[in-house]
Parts: structure tokens; C-alpha cells; sequence
């Protein structure tokens, strides 16, 4: 960029090019050189990367207004009238506004592109020497709007937006070869064809010439995401593209052909007699150009940035920004107080102090300032980062974990002691990688959430299961000579609602393959098998205060199940609601990644459905320490195949004449064919309990749960 061109926008900068360096990195915009050269002194500098309004002479001018204090208006604009012909059309809502101005050039064109901007037109490699292009690229540089010129002669009836249809080719401005366009880009069209694909490039079929004489100019907003979809499909990346990318000004649309006008006009360019009119399309609204208003309360901004503003100062300045500012009504501040803004019952007195203000966004920060403290980095900036004390903030003694993390703790502590391995994998996956699950076609596996914009198209998918990537971590491990894999992660899966509407699920998955190799000197490696993942499974309920119910059922089933080993799978559920699913990978599954293993288990679970007030997760304040402690007793059975701990247990707890703390399986001894559970009762104490009364509750009840089992093999060790 030229200073001496910035100079001319902003005439408070310093007269050393040094100082006029600091004071733009000092409001964030990075210089990275500065040359002197015979047209006077150029910079190149980084621009912030999601602010379209920053990549202009006027941008950068109202950047330095507001630490001036100095407002920064348009430049002259043309009058305009409304033309008589027919408007222009669009039929997209990927264009969120569209006009065309027509104007003559001179037939004894005298008139020249003022040097100063030839110079600054050449830095950026945007001087073409036709002086109706050239004033539309003026216009681009200088207000941040882009605009595009056509020779009006080579237009067959009036422009339209619409999207591109699979087979239209066009010959690009800096092309001599057709390009075939990708379906649904949006393009501009007349009746013959596409002449420019919207944001990004014209087309030589009604490029402006060195005859060109009737000029339409071309100014519009699109959608940011459009427009970055059309440049990476053509491989182009000009200036007007960056800036719709970024989000452009809707305000600028009319001043941006206005503008172009003007240029033309005071340069000598334009015919006496010739039109200067103005036809604007019909354009779908979009919220997100609707007028916004943000409170700000400067007591907060004050303890922000641990100093003292001047609301007069911190008025001036936004306004010279572009905001609009005016006094919060008392409504409006007990409102912003209700909603996190200022504090609770801060809103009436801060009201009548006039501490609460309402600042109205721009057209140019529509696409990036959202909430207070968006406000407060402007202000920040236009103050100076530097010029705040550099203090802590007040910090009090921490809030204790919540519900959620610490059921999440709970479970991390006992999949870690089992011997798992935390992961992360990625939120995105490619259909081709998901082709390799084998789904049916009617699986709702099938249908994704899928990022229209991608940066790279193979991970546009966002996952809908975490098995995929399970088996990709066992395939990468077998591939490295591991022989055992357990691991887990806490994740996010995407489910499709609908045609454009999805529910992010909470997920904890695990999974384990190979041979459990702790112990192999005794008697080898053991493999795992359904019972050793239940046995997890039940310990990290049992670790919430909860319990899984486990069930084979045909009726509501989970997306997976289809994946799942037939007889070797169950669902869990939790309070009858189904929550997630344990067991075998079906072996058809496992194989497309070749793995060298007899059995892969996996769990998938809803792990915020063991949020309980029993466990760790309860919000109630925990017990006092018993006063006498309880009493504790041991009793062991022997339990069959097919006969579970926790169907005893209910037994244990159901039959006992004194009142129960709990009932735990404290060891598990197997040997042969005897399977030996040891459960241990915690009867409460209230200091009137005598051991005899204890022990006739112990006889009590494994002679209860003796009498219940017997028939099925329970037996007294």
C-alpha cells in the first residue's frame, strides 16, 4: 500500500514513515516492510484475518480514526438515477444483494488513470490500463468494495444470479482456455450464457476493451461461503474474492457503483449526455445482515482492563469507528443485567449513572463483532494494549468441579486402572473411509452432517460413529507388532436431523483386542471376551452410583448393532433408556481392515446418562463422616455360569432385617469349575447395633439367598 495515498484518507499520521509504522501495529494492523521508493513510501502489511473492511485505503483509515478521534467519510459519490430498464434478476439466496450502474464513456477518450494511482494500483499487480476496469479496481482498493465493469454492448438482455449448471464452460479474464465450472457455483448470466462467476472473475465474453464505449458497472454482496467454494474451484484467488470471503459491506453496494461513477466523471472519462442510473435486484433477506445492537456496561470494561474509561472518550472513539452508540434505557440495562451483562441487579443504578450504553454494529463489522467482547477489543486497540497496567485479575477460591467432570474423572480413573489408553481422533472422516464399515443402505449410518465449505473435500464428513476411527487406531497398532490394544476417548458424534438440522451426541467409546498379557508367566496371555468388557462396563457405572441394564433386544435398536456380532452384542440401558451398546465387532467388519485378532470388543455409551445424584456427580453436599463406623461383613458363594454377582446382590440387599449402607463385590476367586464372589455388607451403625444382631443378619440373609439359588448351584464357601 502507498502512505502517501493513506496520508491523503488519514492526514493525522505522523510525518516519519517510522512513527506512522508504530502507530498502525500499534492498532493491530502488522507492517512487515516499508520501502522508499520515487512515488514515495510503501508498506506491505498483514491484514487481520477475518476482517474484509481492512483490505482497502478507507478501512485502514477509519482503523486510525478512531484512535484519533477522527471520523472518516466516504468519498464523493455520483448521483445515480433509477434506470427505466428491467432490473436485474437473481435466484439465489447465496446473493444477498445486487445492482448494475450504466454509464458512457467519452468517444474521444482524453482522460488517464491519475499516477498516484496507476503507482498503487501496480502494487498490487491491478493496473490494466482500461480506464473503466481500472476505476472499478480504484473503487476495490479504496472503499473495500468490489465492483466489476462489462462492456454493456457485449451483454445479451439484463444480468441475473444464478448457480452454475453441471457442463457450462467459460474463457476466465486471465485465461485463453475454457474452464468447465462445477455445478451450483454461483454465477452472473445474461441471456447467452455466463459472464462472471460472482466474487471471483469476469469472463472475456463481455470484457471491457480498449473500444468499449457503454459501461455497466457491477457492484453486489455474496455469501462469503459461495464465494470461497468458487475460488478454490477455479483456483483463484483474487482481491474481490478475499474481501467477500471476509464478509463484505451491504451499505457499500450502491456506493460502490456510485463511486466508480464519480471516478470517471472527475477524471473527464464519461460522455456529457450519456446515462448514470441505478437498478438494484430483489435479494432473499438474511438475518445475518439485520441490524444489531450490543449493550456494553463500562463498569465491566473498566474491571476489564483494570483502569478507569472516559465514557465520553470511549463514545467518540467508537463512533469514529463506525458504531453507532446512544444511552441504554433503564429496560434495556435491567434486561443486559439478566443476561450476563454488567452483573446481576447492577442495571437500573448503572442506567441512571450512565454507564450503560447500546452500540449499533456497522455494516462492516456485521461479520465479526457478536457480543461485549468483541467491543471490548476495539477498544483495547484504539487505547493502546500497552497502555493498560499490566495486573492479575481478581481471581477468588475456585469453583468446585461440576456434575460433569466429576463423573468424567470417575471414568477416566477406572478405565485407565483397567489398562486403557486415552485417544483423539479426528471430528471428520471421508465417505470413501466409511464405505470400508459395510453399512446397509438403508442404515442411518449413511446419512452425515457434511460441511458445505471443506478445506479439503475428503474430510467433509462430520463422524455420526466413532467405530471407523476405533478400528483404524487397531489396524495401526497391529501394524507396529502390538498385540494388545485398550483405549478410549470422550467424543462428539453428529447426527443428521432432517434435511439441514443435526444433535451432537456425547460419547464415550472404548476398545480392546489381543491377549491380556499381566500375569503370562503364571499361565499365558488370557483373550478378552464379552464378560471381561461387561465387568468394565459395570464398574463404571458402579464407580457413578448407577448400574447398566443389559439387553438383547430387536426393538429400538442402535445404528451400530448391524456392525455387531449377531449373538455376542447386548444395549445398555440406564433407567430404561437406551444409552449405547457393548460386545463383539461383527468378524465380516473387522476383515476389510485385515485384523490379525480373534475377537475386537467394543463399547459405545452416552456418558452423561450416568450423571446421578448417587455418584460423583451429585449436586447435594456430601455427608458428614459417620459418627460410629460401619459394620462390615463377608460373605462368599459360590455362583455358576449364568448365575450373575448382580442378581445376588439384589438378593443381599432385599432379605437383610438391618438396614444396609451397601453391598459390594469385594474379590472374585476362579479356580476350575468354581467361581467364588465375595460380597461385602456394610450394615449402618447407629451405636445400638450388638454383633449378634449383626450376625443373625448374616445368617439371615445366605440363608435367603441359599434357599433362592440353590437349584441353580449356589453354594456356601
Amino acid at each position: 500500500m502507498s502512505l502517501p495515498l493513506l496520508r491523503r484518507y488519514r492526514p493525522e499520521l505522523p510525518t516519519s514513515a517510522r512513527a506512522a509504522c508504530e502507530v498502525l501495529e500499534d492498532v493491530g494492523i502488522e507492517v512487515k516492510r516499508l520501502q522508499d521508493v520515487p512515488e514515495g513510501e510503501v508498506l506491505t502489511v498483514e491484514l487481520l484475518a477475518n476482517r474484509g473492511d481492512h483490505h482497502c485505503y478507507l478501512g485502514l483509515a477509519r482503523e486510525l480514526g478512531g484512535r484519533f478521534e477522527a471520523p472518516t467519510g466516504l468519498p464523493p459519490l455520483a448521483p445515480l438515477d433509477d434506470a427505466v430498464t428491467p432490473p436485474p434478476a437473481v435466484g439465489t439466496d447465496t446473493c444477498l444483494a445486487f445492482g448494475v450502474a450504466r454509464c458512457d464513456l467519452a468517444d474521444a477518450d482524453p482522460a488517464r488513470l491519475p499516477e498516484e494511482w496507476a503507482s498503487a494500483l501496480g502494487l498490487n499487480d491491478e493496473h490494466t490500463g482500461l480506464l473503466g476496469v481500472d476505476a472499478g479496481n480504484v473503487t476495490g482498493r479504496e472503499l473495500g468494495q468490489p465492483v466489476h465493469v462489462y462492456d454493456a454492448d457485449l451483454l445479451a438482455g439484463p444480468p441475473r444470479v444464478r448457480l452454475s449448471a453441471e457442463g457450462e464452460t467459460v474463457v476466465l479474464l486471465d485465461s485463453d482456455e475454457p474452464v468447465r465450472l462445477p455445478a451450483g457455483l454461483t454465477v452472473v448470466a445474461d441471456d447467452e450464457g455466463v459472464v462472471a462467476v460472482a466474487g471471483v472473475m469476469g469472463t472475456r465474453r463481455a470484457a471491457v476493451t480498449r473500444t468499449t464505449r457503454r459501461l455497466l458497472v457491477e457492484s453486489a454482496l455474496f455469501d462469503p461461503v459461495a464465494v470461497r467454494r468458487a475460488a478454490r474451484a477455479l483456483g483463484r484467488q483474487t482481491a474481490a474474492a478475499t474481501r467477500f470471503e471476509r464478509g463484505a459491506d451491504p451499505t457499500l453496494v450502491r456506493a460502490g457503483a456510485a463511486r466508480t461513477v464519480a471516478l470517471l466523471d472527475a477524471w473527464g472519462a464519461l460522455a456529457a449526455d450519456g446515462p448514470r442510473t441505478w437498478s438494484e435486484a430483489v435479494c432473499p433477506l438474511d438475518a445475518r445482515l439485520a441490524p444489531r445492537e450490543i449493550p456494553l456496561d463500562l463498569d465491566a470494561l473498566d474491571t476489564y482492563y483494570a483502569t478507569d474509561f472516559d465514557p465520553a472518550a470511549v463514545e467518540r472513539r467508537l463512533t469514529c469507528l463506525g458504531f453507532t452508540v446512544r444511552k441504554a434505557e433503564e429496560a434495556d440495562t435491567a434486561g443486559a443485567g439478566r443476561d450476563g451483562v454488567g452483573g446481576a441487579g447492577a442495571g437500573t443504578t448503572t442506567a441512571a449513572q450512565g454507564r450503560a450504553l447500546r452500540i449499533g454494529v456497522p455494516g462492516h463489522r456485521l461479520w465479526d463483532v457478536f457480543n461485549p467482547e468483541c467491543l471490548y477489543e476495539e477498544i483495547g486497540r484504539m487505547w493502546s494494549f500497552d497502555s493498560f497496567p499490566a495486573v492479575l485479575p481478581e481471581a477468588g477460591g475456585g469453583a468446585a468441579p461440576t456434575a460433569r467432570q466429576r463423573v468424567r474423572n470417575a471414568l477416566e480413573q477406572v478405565l485407565v486402572g483397567y489398562g486403557f489408553f486415552e485417544v483423539i481422533t479426528d471430528g471428520f472422516y471421508s465417505r470413501t473411509a466409511h464405505e470400508r464399515l459395510g453399512v446397509s443402505e438403508d442404515s442411518p449410518l449413511t446419512r452425515h452432517v457434511e460441511l458445505r465449505n471443506a478445506i479439503d473435500r475428503n474430510f467433509s464428513l462430520l463422524k455420526n460413529n466413532a467405530l471407523l476411527q476405533a478400528l483404524d487406531i487397531a489396524d495401526y497398532n497391529q501394524r507396529r507388532s502390538l498385540t494388545l490394544g485398550k483405549y478410549f476417548e470422550f467424543t462428539h458424534l453428529f447426527e443428521a436431523v432432517g434435511a439441514d438440522d443435526h444433535r451432537e451426541l456425547p460419547v464415550l467409546w472404548g476398545m480392546l483386542w489381543g491377549e491380556e498379557t499381566y500375569g503370562a508367566w503364571q499361565r499365558g496371555g488370557q483373550g478378552f471376551d464379552f464378560w471381561y468388557l461387561k465387568a468394565v462396563l459395570e464398574e463404571l457405572a458402579h464407580a457413578c452410583g448407577t448400574r447398566f441394564a443389559f439387553r438383547r433386544t430387536a426393538e429400538d435398536p442402535s445404528p451400530l448393532a448391524e456392525l455387531m456380532h449377531p449373538t455376542r452384542f447386548v444395549h445398555l440401558y440406564v433407567d430404561g433408556r437406551r444409552v449405547g451398546l457393548c460386545g463383539e465387532v461383527h468378524p465380516s467388519v473387522t476383515a476389510n481392515w485385515k485384523l490379525r485378532t480373534d475377537r475386537v470388543l467394543y463399547f459405545e455409551v452416552d456418558w452423561t446418562a450416568l450423571l446421578t445424584e448417587r455418584g460423583p456427580d451429585g449436586t447435594e453436599q456430601p455427608d458428614e463422616l459417620p459418627e460410629h463406623p460401619l459394620l462390615r461383613r463377608d460373605v462368599a458363594f459360590h455362583l455358576p455360569v449364568g448365575l450373575t454377582a448382580d442378581e445376588v446382590r439384589v438378593e443381599l440387599e432385599a432379605a437383610s432385617p438391618l438396614e444396609l449402607a451397601w453391598v459390594r463385590v469385594t474379590d472374585l476367586y476362579e479356580s476350575g469349575e468354581v467361581r467364588a464372589h465375595t460380597f461385602e455388607l456394610a450394615f449402618q451403625n447407629d451405636n445400638t447395633v450388638s454383633a449378634e444382631q449383626v450376625n443373625h443378619a448374616v445368617t439371615a440373609v445366605t440363608s435367603h439367598v441359599l434357599d433362592t439359588f440353590r437349584e441353580r448351584g449356589v453354594y456356601q464357601r
